[in-house]
């Protein structure tokens, strides 16, 4: 469960030969602050930051936001061409999922329990592909139609099928224990559409699902988001 995984946000991040009393210590072992790079939004590392933040606390990682032609500028030198990426120590890795699940895990926002795990895993994956599998076109009308098809198609599958995994949550997350890497990915698509940033979808459309409602207003008024808040913009 999430309560037997010890959260590290008050356990500072631990450089090699840290010479630090053992009980200040985190578990992780690194000779450089893991540092993720991305644009200076939201956008699709919002649960990557909130689990940075909590694993690491605010001063043991590195925020990196990219102005447009900042990126432009280092596209060549990223693996695949895009962002975002996390660099650990001298090695840079690409794709968002193994990057949330990785400090989520250290953070304590991934379960130990097998059956936990598959539901989070379950979750994060039907809400990624909400995402993947949006339709884009060059011509924006086109697009458009595309978008409103596609709202109405397997999109609406897709957050029919997370507002059923949450309905009869006590708590309004996907989990027993507490906000989980599910719940902030499910957040990530929430905000994108609110906030108008998923083109040609009303910020509307969320009210259809009222367990994903639930689910963002747990999430906005849990103590770690607060916190987060407190110290990042986005």
């Amino acid at each position: 469960a999430l309560s037997s995984v010890p959260s590290l946000a008050t356990r500072p991040f631990r450089r090699a030969g840290s010479t630090r009393p053992r009980k200040y210590r985190s578990p992780v072992v690194m000779s450089a602050l893991p540092k993720i790079t991305y644009f200076n939004g939201v956008g699709r590392v919002f649960g990557l930051r909130v689990a940075m933040f909590k694993a690491f606390g605010k001063d043991g990682w590195i925020d990196e936001r990219l102005q447009f032609p900042e990126f432009k500028e280092r596209k060549p030198t990223l693996p695949l061409g895009y962002l975002p990426v996390l660099s650990i120590d001298e090695e840079i890795f690409t794709q968002t999922e193994p990057m949330v699940r990785w400090a989520a895990k250290i953070s304590g926002l991934y379960p130990t329990d097998l059956k936990e795990a598959m539901r989070v895993d379950e979750v994060c994956a039907v809400a990624h592909e909400v995402l993947y599998k949006c339709p884009f076109d060059a011509d924006e009308e086109v697009k458009k139609a595309k978008r409103l098809e596609y709202a109405e198609g397997r999109m609406l599958q897709n957050m029919s099928y997370i507002d059923s995994k949450l309905a009869g949550s006590s708590n309004g997350f996907l989990l027993p224990g507490g906000i989980s890497m599910a719940d902030l990915q499910v957040y990530m698509v929430v905000h994108m559409i609110r906030t108008g940033n998923f083109d040609h979808i009303e910020p509307e459309y969320v009210d259809r699902f009222p367990n994903i409602c639930k689910n963002a207003a747990a999430l906005d008024a849990d103590p770690l988001i607060v916190e987060y808040r407190a110290h990042y913009p986005n």
